[in-house]
């Protein structure tokens, strides 16, 4: 989860040349022309498939005095994809509710106060803390976060049970990481219910001072885990402001964890900070061509390995030199590349996707839309045009892939 923004959609401009007759591609027989080609061409790379899967350790107070805390941390969870949607809105474009978003996101609570694995709440004990879906939204998503809320309220600290954070961090990580192997059975549950290869990035959220055995040097932050938000309880007593209001000491116990922390109690802490890039738009330079709804363009795929085209999300083989579609692989051995097209959908299909939000009648594939809410031209500069591309039903999570789209300009 290190480059966690990378796996959203990204679209890049890799050339736009000028109207002078000069053609911009490859030359390469797989893009082949547009239709009709006479004048500039336009190509558009983006990379396509499924995003890694994401999993997060939560270090979560189960004290009486961590309530509020935890109520916050769960306000923080159930607002998790809306931030995220909001802050990449620019590079990713308007949520399409006939495209898939997918996601596998595993959460591990560790409850400081209860010692060992009985202090985990994970996928082995709560199955719907692994949210694997098409979308990021609907019914799969509300039973998440039903267990998320669940989760985070798991263990409730027992009278008199030592607060020990940083010994169960510590602990955890090196579970998760491998760094030591499952202790019993139960261990091994929790690791088996979460993705291989396994990653992760952190959250602490406590309110109480740590109380584990040692000195605080012995529990050291560990850099290869990314931490996404930490907020740990205040030196010194003071006056309630933002959480991001900086230089504000937290306890000894926790310096390790502190050069990016928000000192509790605050007002608005901040728990997936380190997820919130925002990115900027990705503009055309000149409008491709479009005839009765059908885009001169032409997208091809290309992937390691021999695997077929899965026709059932829309790609095809490609054309050969006699206009059948035949399968193509280029290179060979471990340098083999797979090549394909995307079909650009057509008929009733066509027409969904390029007019209707809801794309009722779509089939996977791509079109160029026309409906307004998934081109918002506001973000693109004056004589910038928003990309118009739409894949829908699973043809931009087909296979992981460098997709190129080759257009023709209008008005060639």
């Amino acid at each position: 989860m290190r480059n966690h923004a990378a796996r959203f959609r990204v679209l890049v401009l890799v050339c736009a040349c000028g109207s002078l007759g000069i053609a911009c591609g490859s030359g390469e027989p797989e893009y082949g022309d547009a239709p009709l080609a006479s004048g500039a061409q336009i190509r558009w790379s983006l990379q396509v498939g499924l995003p890694a899967p994401e999993t997060v350790l939560v270090l979560v107070d189960d004290t009486t005095a961590g309530a509020e805390l935890r109520a916050a941390l769960a306000g923080a969870f159930d607002d998790w994809d809306a931030e995220l949607a909001r802050h990449h809105a620019g590079c990713n474009g308007p949520n399409d509710p006939a495209a898939w978003h997918p996601i596998d996101r595993s959460v591990v609570f560790v409850h400081p106060s209860t010692p060992g694995v009985l202090g985990y709440t994970s996928p082995a004990q709560d199955p719907a803390l692994r949210f694997r879906a098409n979308q990021t939204f609907g019914v799969e998503r509300s039973r998440w976060m039903d267990a998320v809320r669940a989760g985070i309220n798991a263990r409730p600290a027992a009278p008199g049970a030592e607060f020990q954070a940083l010994a169960a961090l510590g602990n955890a990580e090196a579970l998760l990481a491998g760094a030591r192997p499952p202790q019993s059975v139960a261990e091994r549950e929790v690791l088996d219910a979460l993705p291989t290869p396994l990653t992760f990035a952190e959250v602490l959220a406590l309110a109480t001072e740590d109380g584990s055995p040692g000195e605080a040097s012995q529990y050291a932050r560990n850099s290869r885990y990314d931490l996404l938000g930490a907020v740990l309880p205040a030196e010194q007593p003071r006056e309630l402001s933002d959480c991001s209001t900086p230089g504000v000491p937290t306890t000894p116990r926790y310096q390790a964890f502190s050069a990016d922390s928000q000192a509790w109690p605050c007002l608005d802490p901040v728990f997936f900070g380190g997820l919130w890039s925002d990115c900027s738009p990705r503009c055309l330079a000149r409008p491709i061509a479009v005839d009765a709804g059908v885009a001169q363009c032409r997208a091809m795929a290309n992937y390691p390995g021999r695997e077929p085209c899965p026709a059932e999300l829309g790609w095809l083989d490609p054309l050969d030199e006699s206009g059948q579609r035949a399968p193509r692989v280029d290179g060979s051995g471990a340098d083999a590349t797979r090549v394909c097209e995307i079909r650009q959908l057509d008929g009733p299909a066509l027409a969904a996707c390029v007019s209707r939000l809801d794309c009722a009648d779509c089939e996977p594939g791509w079109c160029a839309t026309e409906v307004p809410e998934l081109l918002p031209q506001s973000v693109c500069t004056t004589g910038k045009f928003y990309p118009p591309f739409r894949f829908v039903l699973g043809a931009a999570q087909a296979r992981s892939a460098q997709v190129t789209i080759v257009c023709n300009e209008a008005g060639q």
